[in-house]
Order: C-alpha cells, then structure tokens, then sequence
C-alpha cells in the first residue's frame, strides 16, 4: 500500500519564490495579498499576481493558501471579507486565518478549507477541538507545541495538522507579542512587526548578567524529527521565510522533499548532508528543534543574530586585513564568510579573490570561520527548473477547420478551429512552416518536444491564424492540467449552524470594577469595598491547587481564575483538576483550549484571545490593541503589560542549567538605549516568564473621556499598599500622578 507522505509548504513572498517552491517540489505554498497578511514588509501580491501565481502553481497541483493572518479592525471587516471572496473566486485552495470576527463573517459562506493560523497559539487536543468546533479544517500548531501534544492532537481530534519544521523561531508565545505595538504603534499581529527581539540586550539575573542578543532565538530546523512527526500523523511540514530570498525556499523545499521521499521508500533519510545545505542558505544560531521534546527549552543565541551560515574552519593567521584560513572547504569567489568567536561576530567578508581573502572588522587568529553564501550553491539552485512537455499533431485539410492534439503526458486535448483552411491563390502553407510555428514561442512551463503536422498540398491560412490557434490549444491544455489537478478545493468542516462563541456561558453578574491580583492578600484588603465588584485570580503557582481552593472559597465577591495562555501535556493534568473544582465557577479564557477544558464554567474573553473587533458579540477583556471599544468590552485601566510570553527559562539562559530548585526569580533586560524590561515567572507544569514594560499602562483619563464603565486594574506584581493609594485617588474622582505609558489609540496598529 502506497504511503501518504505529508505536505511540503512552502513560504512565498513574491512570485520568484513561488517559482522555486514548485520547481523544488512543494505540495502547497502560502502567500499574503497586499493587505491582512502576517509579513506586510514581504512583496505579497495584488490580485492580479494572485491570478496568475494560482494558474502557476496548479498547473503542477501545487495548492495556493492564502495567508489573511492579522487582526481586523472593525472598519475593515467588509474590505476583508471582499478580498477574501475575490482571492476564493480565483482558485485559492485554502485561507489562513487569525482573527476570530473575521471567521465568525466567514464560516458559513466560504466553500474553502479554513486553516487556523499559529497566531492564534493553539496547542493541545482542547484547543484543536475548539478549532474545529469553530469551523476550521486544519490547526497550524504554534511553535510551542510538543511531541506529545501533537500525538494527542491527532489521536483524538478529527482535523488537519500543521506543523513548522523550519525556518524563523518567534522567542514570544504565538500572536501574543505586545513588545512593537507598545512600543511604535506598529503590530505584530497586524503584519509589521519591528523585531525587537533582534536588538542587544543586557540579561540580569539575581546578580548574574549577559550582554548579547538575549531575545533572538535561533532558527528552527526539525530535520532529525521528521520521522517522529510523519509517526505523529502531522499532515504538513510548513516551511517559514516569506520576507527570505528564493534560493532559501528552493534548497528547503529540495532538501524536505528528498528527505520524506526517503523515509517513504526507506523508512530512513540522511540528516547531516541535508542539515549542512541548510545551514549554507539561512542558519541562525546552529539551529535549535523547537520545544518539541523540552518545553522549557533554551532557543536563544546571544552572539549572532542573523545568518550565521556553517562553520568551515579557522583564521589560521591575520596580516592586516589578509587572512590566511585553515579550512577543511576551499572558498570560491563571490562566497561570504563570517568570522565569530566566544565573544560575537568579529568581521565578515565577500570573496574576491579566494587566494586572498580580505575581511573587514576586527578578526583575530583562532576565530571561527563561518561560510554564509556558498555560490557554487547559488548557482546549482538557480539552475533547477521545472517544465511541462507537450507535442502537437496538426492536420490542415481543404475546407476544414484545422485539427490539433495537444498532448501533455496521459493528458490528450483534442481542438478544432472556429475558422476553415483555404484554398491558396499564391503562396500556399507548407508542413515545415507549421512545425516552426508549433515548435517555438510556447509560453512558460511548457516545452515542446515534438510536432507532426500533416498539410493538404496548395492550402492557405494565415501566420496570425496559426499562432492564435496555438495560443488556442495551449489554454485548452492549461484547463486540462488544471480540472485534473484542481479537485482538492472542498471543505470539510464547512455550513456550522452553531459558532461555539455564542453557547459560551457568562452568567457572572455585571461586575464593572474588577482587580487582577495574585495574592490572597489583595481579596482580603478589598473584599468588603464596595466600589470593587470582582476580582481576577492570576496564580504564580497553578500546581497550587490547596491554594487556588482557598482563594475562591474566602472571598464573598465574585472570582474569575485567569487561565494561562500556554498549557502543554503535563501542564493540562493540573488544569484539569482546577476544571473540576466547584469552588472555580468563573475564569478568564486567554487562549482556545481554555473555552473547551472550562466549558462548563461562566467565561470571560480574555484579551490573550486578541478579540479586536466586534464580530464576537460577547463579554470581553478588550485587546490593548483595540482603537474603538464596545459594551461589551472590560478595559484594563492600569496594568505592568505583559508585552512578551516565554515558554524558555531565562535564568535557564543565563545560567546554562535549570535550578529544579527554583522557587522564582527577578529579572530584566536591558536595551542599548538604558530601557529596562522587567520579568517575572509562573509555574503550572512547567515555568513560564512573562518580559514587562516597566512602565505601567495607565488608561483612567481616557477610560472617563470614552465613557468606559467595565474597568480592570490590574495589580499583579504591586503591593496591597500601592493598590490602596492608587484605588483611593481614583475613587476620589482624582487623576493619580505617576510615571506611566499608553498605548497611542491614534497610532496604534498601522
């Protein structure tokens, strides 16, 4: 029985790079359009691109996926429903979707799989069956996810699984990096994401510091886990880089594909040769695997924070800026090198003359050489192309319509002309005029390897008339291809009555001041305020359930348990024993899997679900993202934002080894500019860091310009004593003066 190998998907930001995704054998590509897409700096494509990047790709049975992966604001809802009608009006075979509102408008009129984009950070079989429960055909697990979870995933969840194995490893949890929009205006979840991550800074520990690229993760490469994941059931591998150049998606795309086919044939592939090509066209890091089989893994490189390429000897001498290399590879000219010690990037250098290598910086002998563009490489890949051979045999008759069949493999299209051959009054047609005429000027794919033409003696028809009737058979042939290869387009999980949102449970009351808080001591301060009328309950220990149990029985005010964002394998059996707490009737739900493992419970939309428009109409903790708000929505007046969420330890980072131990700890980055960013840590399973703007968000001035009655101060991380003053002034109908930050509602998600 033949084996069903996964899909190769494979990233494209413009139309070069889609060509070297079918060239190098992908199944499927995705792409953005110019607006909605996750890589707004990428090329992306105008509609009529689309068009003609979809008749491309079908033509081999490549599937196009079209990424509408960002957060919709309200005012453009209707624009992107439109461009997603269109985009499905001319082939795409698949959407991408993050916002939650958009698939609400979507689900039931759209005959078109629907893939649930990893920005919106589902990672267990809870997540994944709330998913498909929404509508989805297919989950793109976040890269958070583990071996475990996946396995659990596709045992007892009936939906498509999508799995990154390659490319750049976002150091923040999935679709919840606050870090560019808090600081520019300009957001991550809506496609233009500055990479803060990729900056310098100071890493400080209990003491113990580390100056490098503390947020800059390496590069993920699953090369070595592809037989464990094709075990696992994943459906397709997915390839990341749409801002990165064609060769990179061709030589990934090439060595993927050698790769399954091996283990297909073989059950065995070779790693090494594949990783060292790998490594040539992008490497970041030496590449890490994810947290596949670690949760807590360390993913960070702190001395290079782009390509690092692999490593081929070293600097065996320095004579100004010549160097003398000793490698176990010979440099060509036209190769880049990069030059890395213990301490960072030393200097790098384009290869001129590959008996004398000149490098810039400041290198030393015993440096690391590094080579970052092989362009034997280079020039391998782009030499790599992909066609489709076609023949032709032509019958022109006396006062008949011309006959041709156009072959292109099995597939044989037969096609007659609308106009009759005439008899010559001059210059008659010959045989070899037609065979010149069918043997050149076809359009790309398409090579011709062979023409019979069979000519009546002394008849006439026209040059035009014959290209035209070329054209003619070529388009016919390009419809055939296309009906064959195009029968992948219905959706599974498609005409849901119900959307899971609207069977949500919110029979809470109407709080309208709620404080987050994670001590007991805050319920105990402000239990009998009668201007408090709920409080959130954010754990530093979910493991803590004596305590958890203890909080919730004590206050005589409403309580909500705010969920964490991540729960992977064995932080869900903890949960599970909160879920079964009668005492836990309230929570916040920050993630999918939250609206699925509490289902019974009254929920609260959390702002980790990224709800930015009203399409959702339901209570909600409103995104700070959020430029227009609803009755619907609880606005977090006063919060130290959590702008980034780890599933790395950082002390981890720091100190090269897990205290098990570890009771917590407090730390900072700091950026080159002075900027400090605190963090903290909580524990379910496993540790988890949340890296804070310093400085607080304050919002009570605009809360009270907008009317804004539902109202969360949250104080995780302050003192009962700060609280109090803070609260007192406020309900005092008193600003509170006090060194704080906003988001910028006119600036904020450009």
């Amino acid at each position: 029985m033949e084996i069903k190998l996964p899909e190769i998907l494979a990233p494209v930001g413009n139309f070069e790079s889609l060509r070297a995704a079918v060239v190098n054998g992908a199944n499927a590509v995705y792409l953005g359009l110019k607006d909605f897409s996750a890589r707004a700096k990428a090329d992306n494509f105008s509609f009529d691109e689309l068009s003609q990047a979809i008749a491309y790709a079908h033509l081999f049975g490549v599937k196009v996926y079209i990424a509408v992966n960002t957060l919709i604001k309200n005012s453009e809802m209707a624009m992107a429903i439109e461009h997603i009608n269109t985009a499905a009006k001319l082939g795409a075979d698949a959407f991408i979707i993050q916002d939650l509102g958009l698939l609400n408008n979507i689900r039931n009129s759209i005959n078109v799989p629907l893939h649930a984009s990893t920005q919106m950070g589902i990672h267990n079989t809870y997540g994944a069956e709330f998913a498909k429960k929404c509508g989805f055909d297919r989950v793109i697990l976040s890269r958070e996810t583990t071996l475990k979870d996946i396995r659990e995933i596709k045992k007892n969840v009936d939906i498509e699984v999508e799995t990154f194995v390659q490319g750049a490893l976002c150091v923040a949890f999935s679709g919840n990096c606050l870090f560019s929009s808090l600081v520019s205006g300009y957001s991550g979840n809506r496609g233009k994401c500055l990479q803060l991550c990729r900056k310098k800074y100071e890493l400080d520990i209990n003491g113990l510091k580390s100056s490098g690229y503390n947020l800059s993760a390496k590069d993920i490469c699953l090369l070595s886990d592809l037989k464990d994941l094709f075990d696992a059931g994943v459906d397709s591998f997915k390839i990341e880089g749409r801002m990165r150049r064609a060769e990179y998606v061709g030589e990934s795309v090439s060595v993927y594909r050698h790769a399954i086919e091996s283990l297909g044939k073989y059950n065995d592939y070779s790693v090494t040769d594949g990783e060292q090509q790998l490594k040539k066209i992008f490497n970041r890091g030496d590449y890490c695997r994810g947290y596949l089989h670690m949760p807590t893994e360390n993913v960070i490189y702190p001395l290079v924070q782009g390509h690092k390429g692999v490593k081929i000897g070293t600097v065996e001498k320095v004579m100004g800026k010549s160097l003398i290399l000793h490698s176990k590879q010979k440099v060509f000219s036209g190769d880049g090198l990069k030059f890395i010690n213990e301490t960072g990037e030393t200097g790098g250098c384009l290869v001129t003359d590959s008996e004398n290598i000149i490098s810039n910086g400041n290198v030393k002998k015993g440096d690391d050489v590094f080579l970052t563009t092989d362009s034997k490489q280079l020039e391998e890949i782009r030499k790599r192309d992909r066609i489709l051979e076609i023949t032709y045999d032509i019958l022109l008759q006396k006062n008949q319509p011309i006959k041709g069949v156009i072959s292109c493999g099995k597939i044989k299209k037969t096609v007659v002309s609308s106009f009759y051959v005439q008899k010559a009054k001059t210059a008659p047609i010959n045989s070899v005029t037609v065979v010149d005429i069918f043997s050149k000027g076809t359009v790309y794919p398409f090579k011709v390897t062979k023409v019979v033409a069979k000519v009546d003696d002394n008849i006439f028809v026209t040059i035009g008339q014959l290209k035209e009737f070329r054209r003619l058979m070529e388009q016919e042939m390009i419809s055939a291809i296309t009906d064959k290869n195009y029968s992948f387009r219905k959706r599974l999980n498609y005409g849901k009555e119900i959307f899971p949102f609207d069977e949500i449970k919110q029979d809470f009351g109407k709080p309208k001041i709620i404080l987050n808080v994670d001590s007991q001591s805050f319920i105990d301060e402000f239990d009998e305020t009668s201007k408090i009328d709920a409080f959130i309950f954010s754990p530093t220990d979910y493991s803590d359930i004596e305590n958890i149990e203890r909080v919730f029985s004590k206050s005589s005010k409403p309580i909500f348990l705010n969920t964490p964002i991540m729960a992977r394998d064995k932080d869900l059996d903890i949960l599970k024993k909160i879920a079964d707490l009668p005492c836990v009737e309230n929570i916040i739900a920050n993630n999918l899997y939250a609206l699925e493992l509490f289902g019974d419970k009254n929920i609260l939309l959390g702002d980790g679900l990224n709800l930015l428009n009203d399409s959702i109409a339901k209570e909600k903790v409103a995104s700070l993202e959020r430029d227009v708000f609803s009755k619907n929505d609880y606005l977090t007046v006063f919060s130290q934002v959590a702008i980034m969420l780890f599933a790395h330890c950082p002390y981890k980072n720091l100190n090269g080894a897990c205290d098990k131990n570890c009771k917590g700890y407090s730390g900072k980055l700091v950026d080159e500019r002075g900027n400090s960013f605190p963090f903290s840590r909580y524990k379910v399973k496993y540790c988890y860091a949340k890296l804070k703007n310093e400085l607080p968000v304050f919002l009570e001035e605009e809360a009270r310009k907008k009317g804004i009655q539902k109202r969360i101060y949250d104080f995780r991380g302050y003192s009962v004593i700060f609280a109090k003053s803070l609260l007192n002034e406020i309900f005092s109908n008193r600003i509170p003066s006090f060194k704080h930050t906003h988001f910028n509602y006119n600036k904020v998600l450009r």
